[in-house]
């Protein structure tokens, strides 16, 4: 069945047609114009309507660069349906090296926003307006907050039968159920849901080639999954991923330099040794880190000055696995 054509603000997309759109934000008190690139590439054959956005936290690069990656790929000339891909959701945040809105508020939770609400919430509304109400499909990258590495891990529900497949498609090392409303998920709660998956990898103003890799490689596999793209050329996981349901943070007893000694993935026992906590100036005081169940290290601090209270490592509760151990090699084969 062939495409229908496609409306966004003004300008109408035709089946067939791949163009790059400016999306303007709203005004800055200099009257700096800033606009959202978006690109779309507009099968000729229907099919599923799949959006790709990232860096809605301007210091988050890795998905900037995954997408990138993807618009490259000479695969997407055959496509069906359509995809609509946003490299950088906060232009301000990125030409700043920050994580929120010139309002200070974070637009990952202003959706849906709101016509009248804050530069945030005008902005969420006009992308939700514009953009999310287009798609059926949607896959939102992100990386760890300031000072904390992740490893390549999907959230969403899996007690939704089609987002479980998807996430299962997508072959993260990790997957994690969530039945969150914050940012992009809330989509997954409305009674006709834009079907969502959230992409959490790396560490904020780094790029990390496996996490790259490991995203560009999902995001395929979710495209084959919703026959988008043709099963040809498929790469297949060399490692089931690791499924999780809960997870907690372990927070430091007190201050100091925090020495870590376990590394992302591996599997860790209730009470293993997980950090020791010393003070810098020399005394003999310290503090031991120990887990507090038999899981997996999801992500870890990576500033080594620390506070009482700080988070230092997530672990997550599973039984004995050596799969996430190894999903460096696996991102980069």
């Amino acid at each position: 069945m062939r495409n229908k054509p496609l409306t966004i603000g003004s300008t109408v997309i035709q089946p067939g047609e791949r163009l790059t759109l400016g999306l303007p934000t709203p005004e800055l008190y200099s009257y700096a114009s800033l606009h959202i690139p978006v690109h779309i590439i507009h099968g000729k054959k229907a099919g599923p309507t799949l959006l790709i956005c990232a860096a809605i936290h301007g210091d988050e690069m890795n998905g900037t660069a995954i997408i990138h990656r993807l618009l490259n790929l000479g695969l997407l000339k055959g496509m069906h349906g359509t995809l609509i891909a946003i490299p950088v959701m906060n232009v301000f945040g990125l030409t700043t090296l920050t994580r929120n809105l010139p309002d200070r508020r974070d637009l990952d939770v202003s959706f849906p926003g709101s016509e009248e609400g804050s530069f945030a919430a005008r902005l969420a509304h006009y992308l939700n307006q514009e953009i999310l109400s287009l798609a059926t499909h949607c896959i939102d990258i992100h990386s760890g907050e300031p000072y904390q590495h992740r490893i390549p891990q999907i959230h969403t529900n899996l007690k939704n039968p089609e987002l479980k497949a998807l996430a299962h498609s997508f072959q993260p090392p990790v997957i994690l159920h969530t039945e969150s409303k914050r940012g992009l998920l809330w989509q997954n709660q409305k009674e006709s849901p834009i079907h969502t998956l959230i992409y959490d990898a790396g560490e904020p103003l780094r790029l990390d080639e496996a996490c790259i890799r490991i995203g560009f490689r999902g995001i395929l596999r979710v495209m084959r999954q919703l026959n988008m793209l043709s099963l040809t050329e498929k790469h297949t996981a060399n490692y089931p991923p690791t499924w999780v349901r809960n997870s907690e943070w372990v927070r430091s007893p007190g201050s100091g330099l925090c020495q870590l000694y376990k590394k992302l993935g591996v599997y860790v026992k209730e009470r293993d040794t997980l950090a020791t906590v010393y003070d810098p100036f020399g005394t003999s005081r310290s503090f031991k880190i120990t887990s507090p169940t038999n899981g997996i290290i999801l992500a870890h601090n990576t500033l080594p000055l620390v506070n009482e209270g700080d988070p230092i490592l997530q672990v997550a509760q599973t039984e004995e696995t050596t799969h996430s151990e190894s999903w460096q090699e696996h991102g980069l084969e």
